[in-house]
C-alpha cells in the first residue's frame, strides 16, 4: 500500500492549566486561621453551588493576609491570558472566595458566567479527596458511539487536587465536585479573572 499523506487541524481543544504554587505553603496556617475566623463571623454559606459545606463571599483576596496569593493569581491569570493569544491586552481584576467541603459536601455542576478565566487553589487536601470533574463542553459529542480520551472523545475529565496547586480553566467549562468522602475538610480558594 502506498504511503497516504495526512494533515490534521485540532479545532476545538480546551486547556486546563496546573500551576505549582507550593512556595506559598508557609502562609497556609495563617490563611486557615483567617478562614476559621471568617466562618465564625459569617456561619451561613454565601450560596452559589456548594452543598454541605461553607463558602465565603468573593472579597477574600482583599484581605491583607491573602496579598501573596492575590499577587500570584494576577501573575498566573496574566500568563494564561497571554498564552491564549487574545487580540489585545486585557485589563482584569481578581476575585476570590473560600470553598470548604465537609464530609459529604459537594459542588453542583456549574460554570462561572461573565468572567475571563476561573481557578481553584488548594490549601487543604486530605487524603481521599475527590477530583474536580470537568464536563465536555460540546453537547453533540454525546451522540458518539464510543468515548475516547483524545480530542474527539467525550465525557468527563478528572483533575485530582494537590496541596499548593492552582488549576486554571475557561470560565465556561462546566465542572462539579462529588461528595467529600473523609471527615477532615477539603479547602480551596476559588478565583475568577474579571474584566476591569
Amino acid at each position: 500500500m502506498p504511503e497516504i499523506a495526512v494533515s490534521r487541524q485540532d479545532i476545538f481543544p480546551t486547556t486546563i492549566w496546573s500551576f505549582d504554587l507550593a512556595y506559598l505553603q508557609p502562609y497556609f496556617p495563617l490563611w486557615l486561621d483567617v478562614i476559621r475566623q471568617l466562618r465564625a463571623a459569617q456561619p451561613q454559606p454565601a450560596g452559589r453551588t456548594i452543598r454541605r459545606g461553607w463558602n465565603s463571599d468573593t472579597t477574600l483576596l482583599q484581605q491583607p493576609a491573602f496579598e501573596p496569593l492575590h499577587v500570584a493569581a494576577q501573575t498566573v491569570f496574566g500568563q494564561v491570558l497571554q498564552e491564549m493569544q487574545l487580540p489585545g491586552a486585557i485589563r482584569f481584576r481578581v476575585e476570590g472566595w473560600v470553598n470548604l467541603h465537609e464530609e459529604g459536601g459537594f459542588n453542583m455542576q456549574h460554570m462561572h458566567p461573565n468572567r475571563l478565566l476561573s481557578a481553584a487553589f488548594y490549601i487543604q487536601v486530605p487524603e481521599g479527596s475527590n477530583p474536580v470533574l470537568f464536563h465536555d463542553p460540546r453537547p453533540a459529542v454525546k451522540l458518539g458511539q464510543v468515548a475516547g480520551r483524545g480530542f474527539n472523545g467525550g465525557g468527563l475529565t478528572a483533575a485530582q487536587p494537590a496541596l499548593g496547586q492552582m488549576l486554571v480553566f475557561p470560565n465556561w467549562l462546566e465542572h462539579h465536585v462529588e461528595p467529600h468522602p473523609v471527615s477532615a475538610p477539603r479547602i480551596s480558594i476559588g478565583m475568577n479573572a474579571v474584566a476591569a
